[in-house]
């Protein structure tokens, strides 16, 4: 639903059975821009860019409550055990953040959204790579039944509140899902402040193959579409 793969290749499908040639022509004409505008690097650059927020340094000795770090960085494979996945350095920037005394306690937030394997909980299973990392576990709280972000922030809003915590708080997310994630904790009633991090794309220098369409780069829409959907929504 969310790839422009898809409808390049209804347009595509419709343009070979279409009957008409100025139909045709029409329906190949809409394929072929599509293809040439979704799989331009350099376009695709342009909008990470201005989508997602710039790195953020916090204030000299800013010191906060909660680190709050969305899910979706942990995954699980056929025999049922976590590892971690592109998005890690979620992960990561939680744990140095605490770490480095910027926040206090850290609270992981995902759950599990694939109906084929209930069993395995993100966040449960992240509480145990971070006291291996070396955070006391009795810093780490959990929620680990949401099933998207915004569950993510209701649940993680009754948390906070049985903790009588005081915001503002720290989200720690990819930067194409923080811009949706702010969202869905603001209308939550949460204080946050952004921290993104894990940048894919959009932070390199332009260069020359950018300029030249990549089948990698249409698939790599999905994404961003889904992010501005769920924004909407």
């Amino acid at each position: 639903m969310f790839s422009p793969l898809n409808y390049i290749l209804l347009l595509t499908i419709a343009g070979l059975i279409a009957k008409r040639k100025p139909w045709k022509r029409t329906l190949f004409g809409f394929a072929i821009t599509g293809y040439l505008l979704f799989s331009s690097p350099a376009l695709f650059n342009v909008y990470s860019r201005w989508y997602q927020p710039r790195p953020v340094t916090l204030p000299a000795n800013s010191h906060y409550n909660f680190g709050i770090v969305a899910g979706g960085f942990g995954s699980v494979d056929a025999e049922g055990d976590g590892y971690f996945n592109s998005a890690a350095d979620r992960f990561l920037q939680a744990v140095r953040l605490y770490k480095t005394g910027v926040v206090d306690h850290i609270l992981i937030s995902g759950g599990n959204s694939r109906d084929n394997d209930k069993q395995f909980r993100e966040a449960s299973w992240a509480r145990q790579q971070m006291v291996q990392f070396g955070v006391p576990d009795s810093v780490i709280f959990v929620e680990d039944r949401s099933t998207g972000t915004r569950e993510n922030a209701i649940n993680s809003k009754k948390i906070l509140d049985s903790l009588n915590a005081k915001g503002p708080f720290v989200l720690i997310s990819s930067a194409f899902h923080i811009p949706r994630a702010m969202k869905h904790y603001e209308d939550a009633g949460i204080e946050v402040l952004a921290y993104p991090c894990n940048y894919t794309e959009g932070r390199g220098p332009f260069k020359f193959s950018d300029l030249i369409p990549s089948f990698n780069t249409l698939l790599s829409w999905p994404r961003y579409v889904k992010e501005g959907v769920g924004r909407l929504v």
